[in-house]
């Protein structure tokens, strides 16, 4: 005997698979305990792993740190001249065994660099067991007399006394470093900038036997070696009025025997003054600094 279901509206069914969806997304789903398990085993190996690593890291460095092998048995040192091998190894103040890996290359150059000598160094570690030292010195560019008599750098730093076995042909000397407190680092820098120009030029440096800064940058006193007599330049202008004064020079000493002191301090004109004797005292007594303005000519505009 059949039974006649009655057929469910198209609004009935809709009604019914939105219930049964709605039961199905309020189920709780269960993660399958097999992934679950996996996901744990997999991340307790991995962290067995990264503790494994890292005690064999800490353990290798501590044995590399312990290697007779690794231990400085060489230094290899480059560029030096004024410095030896050994004054360059007593400033290292290497502790016996020292480690190449753990070796400060900080403290190292630190050290170096206590000497006035040493202006700039590389250093390279050199596996497994060698240190390269590349030096680069100063160089002395004048000879300053403060108390004593000094070496002197271009960047103004006291190198050393000057030694009675030193050869200082080519140097000048440098004076007026000092004032009541003593050596001033400024005057000293200007001193070295002026002494390294004059060096720089063979035929300058041959002229002018000292530098007197104690005036400062806008006084500077050149003595010649030959003739004996004093230039008052600018620093900004020393090397230029010089370069123009020295075909005048002759001329100049011809036509003023007693001169003093010729002052190349204003663009485009030379003053002169003249030493006190029997036959110039007149002139000497009217003017003290400088000649009087029949002395005065410009630079290029007198012929001797």
């Amino acid at each position: 005997m059949e039974l006649n279901r009655p057929v469910p509206t198209s609004a009935n069914a809709l009604k019914a698979g939105a219930s049964e969806r709605f039961w199905r997304g309020q189920r709780p789903r269960r993660r399958p305990a097999r992934r679950l398990g996996r996901v744990v085993v997999r991340r307790s190996l991995f962290g067995f792993v990264f503790v494994g690593v890292v005690m064999i890291f800490f353990w290798a460095v501590v044995a590399a740190g312990r290697s007779p092998e690794l231990a400085v048995n060489r230094i290899l040192v480059e560029g030096n001249q004024r410095l030896s091998d050994g004054e360059i190894l007593e400033l290292l103040e290497f502790s016996e065994g020292a480690n190449i890996l753990f070796l400060d290359l900080d403290e190292v150059r630190t050290k170096l660099l206590r000497s006035a000598w040493v202006r700039e160094v590389e250093i390279e570690r050199v596996l497994p067991a060698t240190l390269t030292l590349r030096i680069t010195e100063r160089a002395p560019v004048a000879v300053a007399v403060v108390d004593e008599l000094y070496l002197l750098a271009a960047d103004g730093t006291v190198l050393d006394q000057l030694s009675p076995h030193y050869d200082i042909e080519g140097l000048v000397l440098v004076r007026g470093l000092r004032d009541d407190t003593g050596m001033v680092p400024e005057k000293s820098a200007l001193a070295g900038r002026l002494a390294e120009a004059l060096t720089s030029d063979p035929r300058l440096s041959l002229l002018v036997s000292e530098i007197d800064v104690g005036r400062g940058a806008a006084s500077i006193a050149l003595q010649l070696r030959e003739p004996p007599i004093t230039l008052l330049v600018e620093s900004a202008t020393m090397v230029e009025r010089l370069e123009e004064m020295v075909p005048l020079l002759g001329g100049i000493r011809k036509h003023y025997a007693s001169l003093d002191v010729v002052d190349l301090r204003f663009d485009g004109r030379v003053y002169l003054r003249l030493r006190e004797s029997a036959g110039n005292i007149g002139l000497a007594g009217q003017r003290t600094s400088v000649a009087s303005a029949s002395d005065s000519f410009p630079l290029g505009g007198v012929t001797f």
